[in-house]
C-alpha cells in the first residue's frame, strides 16, 4: 500500500495504471499496436515485412511476454510503459517508454519510443521505469539519466550514438 502511494505522490497525482483506465480488450489491443516496434523482429525479417499477417502468430508469442505496466492518455496521445524479458541467466527485463497516436480504426497513426532502459532484475526495473515514465509524461529531461551520466543504471537508449527515428519507427545509430 505504502508504495502504491509513493508512486501516485510522485506522478503528481495521476494514475498509471493501465487496470484502472483500461478494459482487458483495450490493454490488449494497445499491446498489439506496439508489440511489432518493441519486440525483435523474427529472424531474416527486415522492418517492412514483420508487418505481413504471416508473422502475425509470432507477434501473439511476444506479446504474451510482454507486459502493460504503466499508461497515461493526455488527448490523443496515449503514453506507455512496456516490459519484455531480456537475455540473461538469471530473471531481468528491460522496459520500452514511448507515446503513440491511434486512428480511428486502431491503426497507429504516430508512434515514437522514447526511453529504453538496460536490462534489469524485475524489481529495480519497476522502480527506476516508473520514475522515468512519469518524468516522460510531465515532458521533463531525461537527459540526466543516460548513459553517459548514469552508466548501465537507467537508459541504454538514446545514448550518444543512438536515437530514435520517428519517421521510420526505428532505432538509429548516427552513423546511419
Amino acid at each position: 500500500m505504502f508504495l502504491a502511494w509513493v508512486f501516485v505522490r510522485c506522478s503528481g497525482g495521476h494514475d498509471y495504471n493501465p487496470d484502472n483506465s483500461l478494459t482487458a480488450l483495450q490493454k490488449d489491443k494497445l499491446k498489439m499496436a506496439i508489440i511489432r516496434y518493441v519486440a525483435k523482429a523474427p529472424e531474416n525479417v527486415n522492418a517492412t515485412e514483420k508487418f505481413k499477417s504471416e508473422y502475425d502468430s509470432y507477434y501473439q508469442e511476444r506479446d504474451s511476454y510482454c507486459f502493460l505496466e504503466q499508461y497515461y492518455k493526455e488527448g490523443n496521445t496515449q503514453f506507455f510503459l512496456v516490459t519484455q524479458p531480456a537475455p540473461s541467466l538469471v530473471e531481468k527485463r528491460h522496459a520500452t517508454g514511448g507515446r503513440i497516436i491511434l486512428n480511428e480504426d486502431g491503426s497507429v497513426k504516430e508512434y515514437e519510443e522514447i526511453f529504453r532502459t538496460w536490462k534489469m532484475a524485475p524489481d529495480t526495473l519497476k522502480v527506476r521505469s516508473y520514475f522515468l515514465f512519469d518524468k516522460m509524461v510531465k515532458g521533463e529531461s531525461l537527459e540526466p539519466f543516460h548513459t553517459i551520466v548514469t552508466g548501465d543504471k537507467y537508459i541504454e537508449f538514446p545514448d550518444d550514438r543512438t536515437y530514435y527515428d520517428k519517421a521510420a519507427r526505428q532505432w538509429r545509430t548516427k552513423t546511419e
